[in-house]
């Protein structure tokens, strides 16, 4: 008989990698061997494939078809089974890891988006995440105590939404870090906001607006909002200067000068060592205290109590040429007013696109991001 005393087995082989060895070196097939064994083929065939594991019955027929012991089939198969049960379990830590950051974090959104690179392998990922977070170890832990400020803001903010909100905080924390404005003068802002009417009908005001930010040392782009997040702008401080993030969600006139009126209130009033930042659901948001104030503040800037006073007696059979009265009479862009009796419910929403346009259309790329 072939003696068998060279075998070694690796832990990524099963008993089966061995016997077929041990065929092919007699040129046996499996209808052979079945029948020196006393098997059936099919039995043969699992053992074969590594699915049924080897009985010491098994193995002492092995031993004597091939002159080997019986226990060195079973050091085989249990160094086997006890690789592939390591394995199971690496795959499933793995899985886990992955389904972590698919939970946190809307990866394949932020791929397209170009926030991360496609990636080739799990650590792959893992580093572009730690490296996006700038942490050293994956702990989501951390967002935990900051999701109870994001669910209390929208219904639409669950557990993971607002997980994912804090995704796209951050990518604008990472933004804004590379942004370089002026120092932050308070008193500047304030002049901006009272004049910020007029910018709406100035030409190009938007881009003059944004410099005219810049200036005042406050820091703006836009940044598309993330899957389920559903936000419309954000503010925040990026060291000493404040930050003005705008999504482009609606991308209209209006909700531009609205957003960015409604976070300038903000930045005002509200930012603080006790609201580091504020995300805004203009549209489906809770409107507690803070919110209602930033309405009410960037209202008034935006004139909407002079222009609903003026246009009241005409609700009935508004035209055209009398929203450009208005406007001309207010120094207000016209789409800030057919925008605001669209809100208040005085005419259909269907007129909103009455001179509009897509402001991401018109803001400078060099505020994209």
């Amino acid at each position: 008989m072939v003696q068998t005393t060279q075998l070694r087995a690796a832990k990524k082989f099963g008993p089966g990698y061995f016997i077929k060895e041990q065929m092919e070196i007699r040129h046996w097939i499996q209808e052979d061997l079945a029948d020196v064994m006393g098997v059936s083929e099919k039995h043969l065939n699992k053992i074969l494939k590594n699915n049924q594991p080897i009985t010491l019955e098994i193995a002492r027929l092995l031993s004597e078809v091939f002159d080997t012991s019986a226990q060195y089939w079973i050091n085989i198969d249990t160094g086997y089974r006890l690789w592939l049960e390591q394995e199971r379990s690496e795959k499933e830590i793995a899985a886990d890891l992955k389904g972590t950051i698919y939970e946190r974090m809307p990866v394949n959104d932020m791929i397209k988006k170009g926030w991360l690179n496609p990636f080739e392998n799990l650590d792959d990922l893992k580093n572009q995440v730690l490296e996006f977070w700038g942490w050293k170890k994956l702990d989501f832990s951390v967002l935990d105590k900051q999701l109870p400020c994001l669910t209390k803001k929208s219904e639409a903010f669950n557990q993971f939404n607002a997980s994912y909100a804090l995704t796209w905080y951050q990518k604008a924390c990472n933004v804004a870090a590379e942004i370089k404005v002026s120092n932050y003068n308070p008193a500047k802002l304030i002049a901006l906001y009272e004049d910020l009417h007029s910018y709406t009908i100035k030409t190009d005001g938007i881009n003059l607006f944004i410099r005219e930010l810049n200036k005042a040392g406050v820091i703006f782009f836009v940044l598309p909002h993330l899957l389920k997040t559903y936000l419309d702008g954000a503010v925040f401080y990026s060291g000493q200067n404040p930050v003005i993030v705008y999504t482009g969600r609606y991308h209209r006139i209006d909700n531009f000068w609205f957003t960015v009126a409604h976070e300038i209130a903000h930045i005002l009033k509200h930012l603080n060592e006790n609201t580091p930042f504020i995300l805004d659901d203009l549209k489906n948001g809770v409107i507690d205290k803070l919110e209602k104030e930033a309405n009410e503040l960037a209202s008034k800037h935006l004139n909407h109590n002079e222009i609903s006073s003026y246009l009241e007696p005409y609700l009935s059979y508004l035209t055209t040429l009398k929203v450009e009265e208005c406007a001309e009479k207010y120094k207000i862009h016209p789409a800030i007013i057919v925008g605001k009796l669209a809100h208040d419910g005085k005419i259909s929403y269907g007129n909103q696109p009455l001179y509009n346009k897509n402001v991401l259309e018109i803001i400078s790329d060099s505020h994209k991001h």
